[in-house]
């Protein structure tokens, strides 16, 4: 793979638009203890009315209940039919993946935090409360991130040199401490895109590109392309399933492959005009059938059966 290749210049536009920060935010502070926890008995509470800028990713850890949503403000749990949100450590989140034990993440830590800036690829096994650093912490953040839920394989795009590693895509087996090049062999797309890894399978993951989805059986070294060349902007696996989004010229779309058969079939969503495209989609992986997507215009929907029938938790990010 060339590491020069472009990185999904209209896709990355989107979803890393809440992304950046300001200068100040990049002036690193003393480190954190990696096993710090919140001394707080109130650390989640019922969220306020407020504004979400940027929806940074979604999720189901496996260690907790509820949809989980990270944002440049901090998590946000959707729990008992109502939104919740920290008190403290409301740190700007990237990456977000959920994973058996808790979920991994990249970004910046808030203000108030004695953890080094940005916060590279850190996990919470506790609900965010307190953070085990993976890899390159202080040295660089990564919006685009992908973890398997019961593998312990991470794959993440580096999107510039760094010390430790050019640009490019990589995965790591060992949580974080050894990362090898994935070569994407067979990647006929212009750009990179988001990753997924399959949930218990480590041999399994997936791209999506505007050029369509590419899927791998051999941890990303070969890939192929499984859907029609369509301009896809998020995706991820169930056990049997691989979902992914794309816009069409007059509204947003979901299909499914069926990871046996490889079939392709269209999945029924809430109509989404075309500027209002999918950015990220979760699976619980706990409770067969249960889905959420978010949008660019930070609406979050949620299916407890499969894609039949929606439930609107979030318009336009507003929490009332």
């Amino acid at each position: 793979m060339k590491h020069g290749r472009t990185i999904l210049a209209v896709l990355l536009l989107l979803l890393t638009a809440g992304c950046s920060v300001e200068d100040e935010q990049n002036k690193k502070t003393a480190d954190e203890p990696s096993n710090k926890t919140s001394e707080a008995t109130d650390y989640i509470i019922e969220a306020s009315a407020q504004q979400i800028e940027h929806i940074q990713g979604i999720g189901y850890p496996g260690n907790d209940a509820g949809l989980y949503l990270s944002s440049s403000e901090g998590l946000k749990f959707f729990k008992d039919g109502i939104w919740h949100e920290t008190t403290s450590l409301n740190h700007d989140y990237m990456g977000f993946q959920a994973v058996k034990d808790g979920f991994i993440v990249s970004g910046h830590p808030d203000k108030n935090s004695v953890i080094k800036n940005p916060l590279g690829i850190v996990k919470s096994t506790d609900k965010g409360a307190s953070f085990k650093k993976l890899a390159f912490n202080g040295t660089s953040s990564f919006p685009f991130l992908a973890a398997g839920y019961d593998t312990n394989l991470i794959y993440m795009i580096n999107q510039e040199n760094i010390d430790e590693l050019k640009a490019g895509v990589y995965r790591s087996q060992d949580a974080g401490k050894t990362w090898d090049p994935v070569s994407l062999k067979g990647l006929e797309a212009d750009t990179l895109g988001m990753i997924a890894a399959h949930p218990t399978n480590p041999e399994i993951m997936a791209m999506s590109t505007r050029s369509g989805i590419f899927y791998s059986q051999d941890k990303g070294e070969t890939v192929k392309l499984v859907s029609e060349p369509i301009m896809a902007t998020a995706l991820a696996f169930t056990e049997n399933s691989l979902y992914y989004a794309y816009a069409d010229q007059e509204k947003v779309q979901m299909s499914k492959i069926d990871l046996k058969t490889m079939e392709n079939s269209q999945v029924k969503i809430p109509f989404l005009s075309y500027d209002n495209p999918i950015t990220y989609i979760a699976a619980e992986h706990k409770s067969d059938g249960k889905l959420a997507v978010s949008t660019y215009l930070k609406d979050v929907y949620e299916s407890a059966d499969s894609s039949e029938n929606w439930k609107l938790l979030l318009k336009n990010g507003r929490i009332k």
